[in-house]
């Protein structure tokens, strides 16, 4: 995967930052500093490049025009990457507002593209093709590297078509070969929208988006998804049960077998099951999931098996950008991180045993270069900045912003038992 990278001049709070985009990438911090926005931010680049959003880019050209002149075999047409870039920018930007229901927020960012080209030139072709007396025109528009063909009694040429090359292009650069995505959100409080069958009218596109999700959940399939007995005993272990779809209601399964709809079971798998769900039935390489706070409503250890989870999913081949606060989700991907550095150290026969007594899955070690960790903190004037965690130094996510909550919570106990100890007994 090639840098691309986004720097924040300001989106809301956050001001003079960068990030640069992974398949796993971590967001850390307070509360109400931006990390939403800023993991919001690193989604866009899927949805632009999965969806028809650049079709807007092209409002203004008008392709008939542009292909009544042009001659079969030659360039037609000439796009700036200069001109689209800055487009890009501006939307990005849109994205977030929409997603958080925000169209005042005050953003600029710049995200600079592993494409070298300053140009993309696109060039025209006709030829004829069939059965003798049942032929049919076929349109080739092309690039250097991508070819689109279209019937000509199909619909005629429009925006969707340099779309299609343009991210094509896009696609490749950044992720070195042509890989499409799919890509989703699980916002905040989605536990609680599970049980609403109609759509209400929402103020953010993070819940239009997670209705999206739901009603894509509901849809048949033209193919099953083969079974994948890892992720299913992963879902069991988090759920303590299992969530499935039974005739359009969400059915959760304890794990003595009782079935019970999705609304009597606990806040934990309410928040989890879009989660499960959405493993469950698509293909989990070439996902791109926006995941809000996995750790909400867990208990400990329960966000331990979140983190594997996670891990299981990045190891093959999904790109997910997390929020959190949650000190035992970090605990538990440091600790899959020491063991991929380990692996590279120990023999082989060493390592598994080792897997074996501390009841770690091989396929949950994900590698370093797969994750980027930042932590958001406030400046004395409000605003927010962003530091880049340096993994590689260590093997592992820094802990001091957590290590600090806690050890000045140890401080006051000490404080406070200090005093209690010395205290003479109360007499009134």
């Amino acid at each position: 995967m090639r840098n691309l990278n986004i720097k924040i001049n300001r989106l809301g709070a956050v001001r003079d930052a960068e990030i640069s985009l992974k398949p796993f990438m971590l967001f850390m911090g307070e509360s109400g500093l931006g990390k939403s926005y800023v993991a919001f931010l690193a989604h866009y680049i899927y949805v632009l490049l999965n969806s028809d959003r650049m079709n807007h880019f092209f409002d203004d050209v008008d392709f008939s025009a542009i292909l009544s002149s042009a001659k079969s075999g030659e360039p037609f047409w000439t796009l700036s990457m200069d001109k689209l870039y800055s487009w890009i920018n501006a939307d990005a930007v849109e994205y977030v507002r929409y997603m958080i229901g925000h169209d005042k927020l005050d953003g600029d960012v710049v995200i600079t593209w592993p494409l070298h080209e300053k140009e993309i030139e696109f060039i025209y072709e006709e030829q004829i093709e069939g059965l003798k007396n049942d032929e049919e025109m076929v349109y080739t528009i092309s690039t250097r590297d991508f070819v689109y063909n279209k019937i000509s009694s199909e619909s005629k040429i429009d925006a969707s078509v340099f779309t299609l090359l343009v991210q094509a292009s896009l696609i490749e650069s950044v992720f070195s070969s042509y890989i499409r995505f799919s890509p989703y959100v699980l916002p905040p409080s989605r536990g609680a929208l599970l049980e609403l069958n109609e759509r209400p009218a929402f103020r953010s596109g993070m819940y239009e988006s997670f209705f999206d999700l739901k009603a894509d959940l509901n849809r048949p399939l033209k193919k099953q998804k083969e079974q994948d007995l890892e992720l299913e005993t992963l879902l069991r272990k988090v759920n303590n049960g299992s969530v499935s779809q039974v005739e359009g209601q969400v059915i959760y399964t304890t794990a003595d077998g009782v079935p019970m709809p999705i609304t009597a079971a606990a806040s934990s798998v309410k928040e989890l099951a879009p989660f499960a769900m959405l493993l469950m039935k698509f293909p989990i390489a070439n996902t791109s999931i926006l995941f809000e706070e996995p750790e909400a409503h867990l208990h400990p250890r329960r966000q331990q098996s979140v983190a594997d989870l996670i891990a299981y999913a990045i190891g093959q081949g999904s790109h997910i950008q997390i929020t959190t606060h949650s000190d035992y989700f970090i605990k538990r991907l440091n600790l899959l991180l020491r063991l991929n550095a380990l692996r590279n150290k120990v023999p082989s026969d060493i390592m598994h045993n080792l897997l074996e007594e501390i009841d770690v899955n091989p396929l949950l070690i994900f590698q370093l270069e797969q994750i980027h960790a930042y932590y958001l903190t406030a400046r004395e004037d409000g605003t927010t900045t962003i530091s880049k965690f340096d993994i590689c130094k260590e093997n592992m996510i820094p802990f001091d912003s957590f290590e600090k909550t806690i050890m000045d919570d140890f401080f006051y106990y000490d404080i406070i038992d200090r005093i209690e100890n010395s205290a003479e007994p109360n007499e009134d």
